[in-house]
């Protein structure tokens, strides 16, 4: 087993482990059942970009490929998880012990891992600017996926995304900067893979 398969196949196993402990400590401390935990922890965008890495990262493990315009895509997400997180997030917990393990973990070590587990081994030669529109549908449909929720049950996963609160209008501002902010990120992913790509061809030509 290459060590491309070995890295995405821990990293699969690491974030399906966090999950499982997180829904776990969720349903101890609420007293809820399972179908609760779930709908509980899938409001937020980390959980969903979380699975998401997993789910690629498997099948990596499994299979040894994924398309470079997916991998792409997750890296921009991943990457925006933990940027997002510890500039504007990150102040508002204070958590401690295995609640701060776990929190690190969907914040910073995944993000981290993946990024570099996409520098250091996926190819890169599919990653083109044709692809960054379907990269941005993921947060978009999240946002509206949170407001829908939210209209139904009450409960807003980020304070950006709080109605309520803000407003219809500043909200709707707050996504289309959102968006913006992924646009770039994922602007600077493009240009690493197209850097990183011709430096591949170089060596190899």
């Amino acid at each position: 087993m290459t060590l491309r398969r070995v890295s995405a196949g821990l990293l699969a196993l690491a974030v399906v482990a966090t999950l499982a402990t997180r829904i776990a400590l969720n349903m101890e401390a609420n007293g809820t059942t399972l179908p609760e935990a779930l709908w509980g922890i899938y409001r937020y965008f980390t959980i969903w970009t979380n699975t998401a890495v997993a789910l690629a990262a498997g099948l990596i493990a499994l299979r040894g490929r994924l398309d470079g315009r997916i991998s792409g895509g997750l890296v921009m997400a991943i990457a925006a998880v933990g940027l997002v997180y510890h500039a504007l997030l990150a102040h508002l917990s204070d958590y401690a012990g295995l609640e701060l393990l776990l929190d690190e973990m969907l914040h910073t070590v995944v993000p981290i891992w993946f990024v570099l587990h996409w520098l250091a081994f996926e190819p890169k030669e599919r990653a083109r600017p044709a692809a960054l529109p379907a990269w941005l549908a993921f947060p978009a449909v999240y946002c509206f996926y949170a407001l829908g929720r939210a209209a139904f049950d009450g409960v807003y996963p980020y304070f950006f995304l709080d109605i309520p609160e803000q407003g219809l209008v500043q909200v709707l501002i707050n996504i289309a900067g959102l968006i913006a902010a992924f646009a770039v990120l994922g602007g600077i992913i493009l240009l690493v893979a197209r850097m990183l790509s011709v430096r591949q061809l170089a060596q190899h030509g």
